[in-house]
């Protein structure tokens, strides 16, 4: 009976691993299948992702030109507005009346206070320089006179005489008079 017993478990192991064979070929073809699925679930998937993307995008550029149209007119704004008041403003300088009128007070106020320091003005000053010029052009005009030149009168023995007898006797003084000690 021992021989039986040997067989029948002989079997049950062969049925067993021919059991589990045939669950791993299930196994296996259920995964053949399952990336079957995915890769044709895949290929939708990605076809529908990039359908998103070309709409995200078109969403996207949308809005970005639209806030580009926004901050272009608001620059736009911006410097109308700054250019008007630039002009406002310059206009405001270039008024030559109101200018004139302030350079005129100035000036009237600097001319009193250099009067009341006794400083000559301007006017003065070229009066003076136009006085000059006329007096200068006069001297330069006139032909000079020719004065005798004084002539050295020519020296005579006699006064050449007087002045070596004084140097030799004053040599003589001093030889004869003794030294301070």
């Amino acid at each position: 009976m021992a021989g039986k017993k040997g067989k029948t478990k002989q079997k049950d192991s062969d049925k067993r691993v021919a059991e589990i064979a045939e669950q791993l070929e299930h196994a296996f073809l259920a995964g053949l299948g399952a990336l079957s699925n995915a890769q044709q679930a895949g290929a939708k998937t990605f076809d529908s992702l990039v359908k998103q993307g070309e709409d995200f995008r078109k969403k996207t550029t949308k809005k970005t030109e639209s806030l580009i149209d926004d901050v272009q007119e608001a620059i736009r704004d911006m410097s109308d507005d700054a250019q008007s008041k630039a002009t406002g403003l310059l206009g405001q300088v270039r008024d030559k009346s109101q200018l004139k009128k302030l350079y005129g007070v100035f000036d009237k106020r600097v001319a009193d206070a250099m009067d009341r320091m006794n400083v000559p003005s301007k006017n003065d000053i070229d009066a003076i320089n136009r006085k000059l010029n006329k007096i200068i052009k006069l001297l330069d005009d006139k032909p000079k006179a020719t004065k005798p030149r004084a002539t050295p009168k020519p020296k005579t023995a006699k006064s050449t005489a007087k002045k070596t007898a004084r140097k030799t006797a004053k040599k003589a003084v001093r030889k004869t008079t003794p030294k301070a000690a």
